[in-house]
């Protein structure tokens, strides 16, 4: 899985400057700059939607010397939807089961989260580290609900307050949409993963506006990302096999017969349509 990372990163800067998928960049960009002004109005009535469900705070974490380890409350378990343990748990189950059952198709698919785990952290971080956005909650204390744009800050103060400079884009919701297009690709016969999978995303960014842990302009190109890494790495390893029908075809086609006399001679012409 690892030798393809470079190329994953390579295949989703062709995606971006391709031509044919220039609608697409172009929608994600707009639908960010148009969301960016409302993004203070979209936090405060998100917000007033969450409170009464308890969705409006960052949730409680049972905790190992400081570290989060696991959500003892429902919006932590909703925050980590997106968190890279659930992630690198879901790949480790799949791998489990499929050297159990002997399972080629967990297995890989297994490897693919994995890779995309590491390339999701990757892109989400360089972009975060180049776009410097505000998260809600600084953005509050500073005075600016929307959040200032610090573009390419240092390395150390990064570092000592990420809080002021990662938001742009969602982290979690890169990973999420990254691991369920990978699982839905590679099982597209499983009908029930994509909306499932698409609720719970829903959930997710729901939960993280209402605690003011991401604005809502942050989501735009964190799906995208994530979409494009999935597709990219789970289509690499799935061949496509085109059937072809044998034996007779019914075929609807119309013949049309002509006659004309040239310099003296006399032709006939057979024109069939189908």
């Amino acid at each position: 899985m690892f030798k393809y990372i470079p190329n994953d990163l390579a295949d989703l800067g062709k995606y971006l400057i391709d031509k044919d998928n220039f609608g697409t960049v172009a929608l994600t960009t707009i639908s960010t700059a148009a969301i960016i002004p409302f993004d203070k109005t979209l936090t405060n009535e998100v917000a007033k939607l969450g409170k009464p469900i308890n969705l409006d705070n960052e949730g409680t974490y049972l905790r190992i010397k400081g570290t989060r380890i696991l959500p003892s409350n429902i919006p932590a378990a909703i925050y980590y939807i997106g968190n890279g343990g659930t992630t690198l748990l879901l790949g480790s189950g799949l791998l489990i089961a499929g050297k159990i059952k002997n399972d080629y198709r967990m297995q890989i698919t297994s490897s693919e989260i994995f890779e995309g785990f590491i390339t999701t952290a990757l892109v989400s971080q360089t972009v975060k580290r180049i776009t410097g956005r505000q998260s809600p909650t600084s953005a509050i204390s500073s005075g600016n609900p929307s959040g200032n744009w610090t573009l390419f800050p240092s390395f150390k103060a990064y570092q000592s307050n990420t809080p002021n400079y990662d938001a742009m884009p969602s982290g979690h919701l890169t990973t999420f949409m990254t691991t369920l297009t990978i699982i839905a690709t590679n099982y597209p016969e499983v009908k029930w993963i994509k909306p499932v999978g698409y609720s719970l995303g829903g959930l997710l960014a729901f939960q993280m506006v209402s605690s003011k842990a991401h604005l809502t302009s942050d989501y735009p190109l964190a799906v995208l990302f994530g979409y494009v890494i999935g597709k990219n790495i789970a289509n690499r390893r799935i061949n496509k096999i085109h059937k072809i029908q044998l034996g007779h075809t019914e075929v609807d086609y119309k013949t049309q017969f002509t006659f004309a006399n040239i310099n003296g001679y006399s032709t006939i012409g057979l024109h069939i349509s189908f």
